[in-house]
């Protein structure tokens, strides 16, 4: 019987859920990204950094954290931050549906090589890869939105101006 082949997101989707959430899962200390926790996984950082609430420090400070842990360590860490960014790879990598077989795998295939590439160049600090990533896979509809401008009604005969 044949398998159907995984795509390279389902893959990292499958390892970085048996990393942060076994025995000993990734987790980072709260306190070092602005939470008022001593420990986080890696697992709940990924709910919080996609929620739309969460303070862009929060984020940014997260985001620092784990490039600085996945460009030093590899590994385990480097599942650990590409893990935590699913979420937006696979808006990244959607494409429409088409004819062609393994379009969506060739494409989270192409958005994981483009990711780890950036993280592999030496003139580019954890900071400056960081903010690529939040601007480009945490945040991208903020980054491309303008400030929204106030839309100004008529006045209302009779009503106050």
């Amino acid at each position: 019987m044949c398998r159907p082949t995984l795509s390279p997101l389902e893959t990292v989707e499958t390892t970085f859920r048996l990393l942060a959430t076994g025995p000993q899962p990734l987790s980072l200390n709260g306190h070092t990204i602005g939470l008022r926790r001593d420990s986080i996984g890696l697992w709940d950082l990924r709910g919080l950094l996609f929620h739309p609430a969460t303070d862009v420090g929060v984020q940014r400070a997260a985001l620092v954290e784990l490039v600085g842990r996945a460009r030093r360590h590899r590994g385990a860490w480097m599942i650990g931050l590409v893990g935590v960014l699913l979420p937006g790879l696979r808006e990244q990598g959607a494409c429409p549906a088409d004819d062609r077989s393994g379009g969506t795998a060739s494409s989270g295939g192409m958005v994981l090589v483009s990711l780890l590439e950036g993280l592999d160049d030496p003139d580019v600090s954890k900071e400056a890869a960081a903010e690529s990533l939040l601007r480009t896979v945490v945040r991208p509809s903020a980054a491309r939105t303008r400030p929204a401008r106030r839309r100004r009604f008529a006045a209302v005969p009779g009503g106050p101006r």
